[in-house]
Parts: C-alpha cells; structure tokens; sequence
C-alpha cells in the first residue's frame, strides 16, 4: 500500500516541490533493489521557465510508460519537481531496466530527458535526499500555517516574529540548545517545566520571517537541527499576525 507525502524544500537554491512513497522507510532494504535509476525531463527550450502543454502531455505519458514497463522488476520511490524539471527515482536490481529507460528517454522528440544509474546499497537517496527528516516535514506545517494566515486576510510578504516551542527530555539538554541560539539567529524567550510529559523541558524560541514558505522553513529549520543532537522536538510554532492592507 502506497504512502505518498508531498512537501515543499529548497534545492540548488530554488525551491522543489518533493514527492515520496513513505512506505518504502522499512521496506526498501528488504527488497535487495540496489541500483538507483534517476530519469530527468525538462523542456526542449533551455530559456522556457516551464512545460507547456504539449510538453506536459509527453511527460504524463513517459511516465505512464516507466511506471508500466518497470513496475515488475523495480519500483518507484519519489520525484523532484521545479517548473521547468521533473526527475523521477526508481530502484531496481535488474540492470535490463537501466538500459530499457536509457532507451524510452532517447525517444522522446517532445522533451530533453536524460538518465542516470548508481549503485546505491545504502538507499542513500530515498533516505538522505528525498525522505523527510524533521526539518523537512515540518514544511508541510508550515504550508498549512501560512494558508490560515492568508484565509484569515493575513499579510505575507512582511517580516515578522515567528514564535516557536521547542521541548526537551532532560534540562541539561535544553540548557545546551539554549546556548546554541545566538548562533543560529535566534533568540530565547520563557522556559518552563511540564510534568509527565516524555519531553517536560521547554523553551520558546523567537526568529524572524516572511510567511514565504522557504523562508519559513529555513528559520524552523535552524531551530529544530540545533534541538536534534539534545533529542529536542518542535512541538508549535505561531507567528504575528500582520493584516492585509
């Protein structure tokens, strides 16, 4: 049973929406696929910002076409999507199938597709590069933080304070992030103590951002890899609301 999550990150500095089949996290070692097959479509036109229809038609029916012919001896695991590119991820252990998408990218007068194989027996593109880890997830909150923002009549485009708690197993642990926040341009606000919680050390934590959603995620992001190390989670965040004028 499939298990898609989509979510949108930054790559090469410009921003990716990412697609990725989450049910493969357990069993994609099991499997033995360890030939990584990357197939890459853009427009003909290296100037054209994006597909344009008769393009984007191509690309649905090549990748009906992968998914068909591959589905037997590999599977699809995720893509990277920018307007004007498309790269799909496949593994398999059949090397057969790295060349039959060889071909069905050299016959594609519509699109300029290339392909590529590693061997990857480590996954280390599914676990590293497509699947989320915390940061990364915490994208999807994000979307839907600004979508309540901007239903409610909110500004987005005006820097704003981003408030943020982070919670901690243990004292030391937060003491230690605490000190970590300078650093990272943030900036410490009330500490406070839960009872029967797995994580009852607490902090809110102060940055600054637009309600865009790649700048939001590099302030999130910021906080949560410098909690990680102590174990830390970002449970809230919550912003200023600026209306619209």
């Amino acid at each position: 049973m499939s298990d898609w999550l989509e979510y949108d990150w930054e790559w090469e500095q410009q921003p990716i929406s990412v697609k990725v089949d989450m049910q493969y996290w357990q069993l994609l070692p099991t499997l033995a696929y360890s030939h990584l097959v990357y197939i890459a479509c853009a427009p003909r036109d290296p100037e054209a910002r994006g597909f344009n229809r008769a393009e984007s038609r191509a690309l649905g029916q090549l990748f009906d076409t992968l998914q068909r012919e591959l589905e037997d001896e590999a599977i699809y695991v995720g893509a990277i999507e920018t307007e004007a590119l498309h790269q799909f991820y496949f593994y398999t252990a059949n090397p057969a199938l790295i060349t039959r998408a060889a071909e069905l990218c050299s016959t594609q007068p519509k699109l300029l597709t290339t392909y590529g194989e590693v061997h990857e027996p480590t996954y280390a593109t599914y676990y590293r590069f497509l699947f989320p880890d915390d940061a990364k997830l915490q994208s999807v909150e994000n979307a839907a933080h600004i979508r309540d923002v901007a239903r409610h009549g909110g500004d987005l485009n005006l820097v704003r304070r981003i408030t943020m708690m982070l919670v901690f197993p243990t004292f030391e642990g937060r003491e230690t992030f605490i000190r970590q926040l300078p650093e990272i341009g943030l900036s410490v606000g009330v500490t406070e103590t839960r009872e029967h919680k797995t994580h009852p050390f607490c902090v809110t934590v102060y940055g600054y951002s637009t309600l865009h959603l790649m700048d939001l995620n590099r302030c999130t992001a910021r906080a949560i890899r410098a909690a990680a190390p102590q174990d830390g989670i970002l449970e809230e965040i919550d912003s200023e609301f600026i209306e619209k004028h």
